[in-house]
C-alpha cells in the first residue's frame, strides 16, 4: 500500500431524517443528481437502499452525499450509511416538524460520535413564517440533547432552490473545522454494495478510511482474509488511479463474485482491521430504551456496513437503567471486521428500535470476570491511552516484538505502529534491529553484554548460533546486531564465529581453493559437499577453518554454499519476495532451475535463522535486512 500524503479536501456528508421529509428531493436540488437508484424506490417515492451523489462545494472542496433511508423499517441500511460519514445533513420538514424518526436519527447520529452537521428545515415553501419559526424552536429542542446541540438550522425550499446557496456555504464551513477522526492505520473501505459491472467484472462501493488506495495494491476481503488485487477506482463515476480517504470510492476487485462481498464486507489493507467474534466496549443506553437488557439478551448491532445479532454479557456489577453507561463485552453471531475505537448501535430486535450504542475498546475480547475492579481499570486504560503510549508499553512490557506483534497486543493497526515505531526510531526512543522494535536503551545494553562476552585474544571467538541463547534474545535480532557491531569495527564474524575485534581470518590455499571452484561451479545444484571432500581430499580442519571465516556456509552438512553463492541464492530469495507477499517451494525450485531438495534445504535453514516462517506450504519474509547482509 502507498504511505498517505497530504491529500486533495474532500468529505462524505450523509443525510438523515424522517421518511419523506424531503431528503431525496433536496440531494437532487443540491446535486442534479438523483440518488434513488431502485425502481422500487422510484414507484413508492421513498429511499430504502443508500442512494449516492456528489457536489463540489463554493471553496473547492470534493463532497460525497449519501441519501440514506427514513423509514423505520429501512433503519438497518440507514446505520450502514451512516457509519463513515464526516458530518451530517439532517433534513427535517417544515410541514411536519420533529416526528418518530427524527428522534431516532438523532439519536443513532449521537451515539456514532458525528458532532458535524447542519439542520435543513425543508419544504418552507409549504408553511407561514409564524409555523417555521414554531418549528425552529421544536428543532433546537429534539437536538438539545444530542451531538449536533450546536447545528446551524437552515430554512430551504428544494422546489423553488431558496437558501440553497446558504446551505452549501454552512456546509462548507462545517468541514472546515477541525476532523477528529484520524485517517491513520491502511486503508479500509466498508463495503455497503457489491454488483458486476459488464466489461469489469465485481465492484463494491464504499466510504474510503484510514489511507489512500491505489490501483494495483494488494488487499483483503475481511472477514475471512481472502487477497485479491485492486484493478481499477472511480470516485464520482471519474476513473482515478488513487482513492483517497473521505471519498465515496467504487473499487474493481480481481477475481472475487460480488456474492463473496456481501455488505458488512472490509476491503482493506493487511492488518488495518481485526477479525473478532467478541469485542469489549462501552455501552449507553438511549433514555429511551424501554428498560434494562437482561444478561445474555440478544439484540442487532451494527458496526459500519456490518450487522449482526450480539448477545450481552455485563461486565460491571450491575446491570445498566436507561440513560446509564458502562462497561460490557458483546459476544457476536458471526465474525466482524472492525478496529479498537469504531462506533456501534444497537437496535432491539423485536420491536425493532434504536436503544443504545458506545465504543470498542477490545476488538480481541477474552474473557474477564464480572465486577473486576483491575480489568475495568484496564480497559479504561485502553480506552483512554493514545496509540504511541500503547506501542512504548507493550514493548517495554514484553521486550523485542516485531510490528506485527506488537500490532496484535495493542490492537494498533498495523500500518500505524509502523509510522509510530519510524517517528520514535527518528528521536532516539525505540531501535528496529532484525525486524524487531525494542527500547533504545535495551538494544544499546545488549550490544555492551556482547562485547563483554568476548575477551580480546580469546582464541575461537564465540560461537554465532549460540549467543541467542545465551542473551535470552530473538535471533533476528542478534543476527542483525552483530552486523552492526561488526561494521563499526567493534567485533569480528568470520562465518560462524564472532571474534574480538582485530582477530585475523585463517588463510586460504590450493587445497581450499579448489573446494571453493568445485561449488561455485555447480550453481544452484552444488555436488555434496561430503562427498567432494572426500573426492579431493580436503581435511576436516580446511572445511572449519573456511567455515570459520565465512567463505564457506554450511547450509546443511551435506549441501555447502561459496560466499559468492550464498550472495546469488540471497539476490534470488530478494526477487522472489518482491514479486510476491508469499513464495512456495515450486516457486523458487521453477526460478533457479535446481530441484526441491535444494530449495527445501534453503528455505529451512532460513525458516532456523528466523528469516523466513513457514504458513502452510508457503513462506513469508521476516527479516528483510537479511536481504542486505
Amino acid at each position: 500500500m502507498t504511505a498517505a500524503t497530504d491529500a486533495p479536501p474532500a468529505a462524505t456528508v450523509g443525510t438523515a431524517g424522517h421518511v419523506d421529509h424531503g431528503k431525496s428531493t433536496l440531494v437532487h436540488a443540491l446535486t442534479g443528481i438523483d440518488p434513488d437508484r431502485l425502481a422500487e424506490e422510484k414507484a413508492r417515492g421513498m429511499t430504502i437502499d443508500l442512494g449516492f451523489a456528489w457536489l463540489t462545494l463554493p471553496g473547492g472542496r470534493s463532497v460525497s452525499l449519501v441519501d440514506v433511508p427514513g423509514h423505520e423499517r429501512f433503519i438497518h441500511n440507514m446505520l450502514a450509511g451512516v457509519g463513515g460519514i464526516d458530518a451530517c445533513l439532517f433534513v427535517v420538514a417544515a410541514d411536519e416538524g420533529v416526528m418518530p424518526q427524527t428522534r431516532e436519527h438523532l439519536d443513532i447520529v449521537t451515539l456514532l460520535g458525528i458532532d458535524r452537521g447542519v439542520v435543513a428545515l425543508a419544504k418552507t415553501d409549504l408553511v407561514d413564517e409564524e409555523w417555521l419559526d414554531l418549528v425552529e424552536q421544536e428543532v433546537r429542542e429534539a437536538l438539545a440533547d444530542g451531538s449536533l446541540a450546536h447545528a446551524p438550522i437552515v430554512p430551504v425550499s428544494a422546489r423553488e432552490g431558496q437558501g440553497l446557496d446558504l446551505l452549501l456555504e454552512t456546509l462548507e464551513h462545517i468541514l472546515s473545522q477541525p476532523q477528529s477522526r484520524q485517517q491513520t492505520g491502511g486503508p479500509r473501505l466498508p463495503v455497503d454494495r457489491a454488483f458486476t459491472q459488464p466489461g469489469f467484472g465485481t465492484v463494491v462501493t464504499g466510504t474510503l478510511a484510514g489511507g489512500p488506495l491505489d490501483v494495483g495494491d494488494m488487499v483483503h476481503l475481511y472477514p475471512g482474509g481472502a487477497r485479491t488485487r485492486v484493478r481499477g477506482l472511480q470516485t464520482h463515476r471519474a476513473t482515478e488511479n488513487r482513492a483517497w480517504p473521505g471519498r465515496r470510492v467504487a473499487v474493481n476487485l480481481g477475481g472475487v463474485a460480488p456474492s463473496e462481498v456481501p455488505r458488512g464486507t472490509v476491503v482493506a489493507a493487511s492488518g488495518a482491521v481485526t477479525e473478532t467474534r467478541r469485542v469489549d466496549a462501552t455501552l449507553r443506553l438511549l433514555p429511551s430504551a424501554p428498560r434494562a437488557l437482561k444478561p445474555g439478551e440478544r439484540v442487532s448491532w451494527h458496526s459500519g456496513t456490518a450487522e449482526v445479532v450480539a448477545a450481552l454479557r455485563y461486565l460491571e456489577a450491575d446491570p445498566m437503567r436507561p440513560g446509564a453507561a458502562g462497561w460490557v463485552q458483546w459476544r457476536l453471531g458471526e465474525a466482524v471486521a472492525v478496529r479498537k475505537g469504531d462506533p456501534y448501535v444497537i437496535r432491539r430486535l423485536s420491536p425493532p428500535m434504536t436503544i443504545g450504542g458506545g465504543e470498542i475498546v477490545r476488538a480481541q475480547a477474552r474473557h474477564v470476570p464480572r465486577g473486576d475492579a483491575g480489568a475495568l481499570e484496564g480497559l479504561e486504560r485502553a480506552r483512554r491511552a493514545e496509540p504511541a503510549e500503547l506501542v512504548t508499553a507493550a514493548v517495554e512490557a514484553a521486550g523485542p516484538l516485531t510490528p506485527a506483534e506488537i500490532a496484535r497486543r495493542t490492537e494498533v493497526s498495523l500500518g500505524e505502529v509502523t509510522a509510530i515505531v519510524d517517528a520514535m526510531e527518528r528521536e532516539g526512543a525505540l531501535s528496529v534491529v532484525g525486524g524487531y522494535v525494542a527500547p533504545a536503551a535495551a538494544v544499546d545494553a545488549l550490544s555492551e553484554r556482547i562485547g563483554g562476552l568476548l575477551t580480546p585474544g580469546a582464541a575461537g571467538g564465540l560461537a554465532r548460533a549460540a549467543l541467542p541463547r545465551r542473551l535470552e534474545a530473538p535471533a533476528a535480532l542478534v543476527s542483525a546486531l552483530l552486523e552492526s557491531l561488526a561494521a563499526d569495527g567493534k567485533l569480528v564474524l568470520e562465518g560462524g564465529r564472532v571474534l574480538p575485534p582485530g582477530q585475523a581470518a585463517a588463510p586460504r590455499g590450493p587445497v581450499a581453493d579448489r573446494l571453493l571452484a568445485a561449488l561455485d561451479q555447480g550453481g544452484f545444484a552444488p555436488p555434496d559437499l561430503s562427498t567432494l571432500a572426500r573426492a579431493q581430499k580436503t581435511p576436516p580442519e580446511v572445511l572449519d577453518a573456511l567455515t570459520a571465516a565465512g567463505e564457506l556456509v554450511r547450509v546443511t552438512p551435506a549441501f555447502g554454499l561459496t560466499r559468492a553463492g550464498y550472495a546469488r541464492w540471497r539476490e534470488a530469495i530478494g526477487e522472489a519476495f518482491a514479486a510476491n507477499e508469499q513464495v512456495t517451494v515450486r516457486q523458487l525450485r521453477d526460478q533457479l532451475g535446481t530441484s526441491r531438495k535444494y530449495v527445501l534445504a534453503f528455505l529451512e535453514h532460513l525458516d532456523a535463522r528466523a528469516v523466513t516462517r513457514r504458513v502452510g506450504e508457503v513462506r513469508i519474509l521476516l527479516d528483510r535486512s537479511w536481504l542486505r547482509e
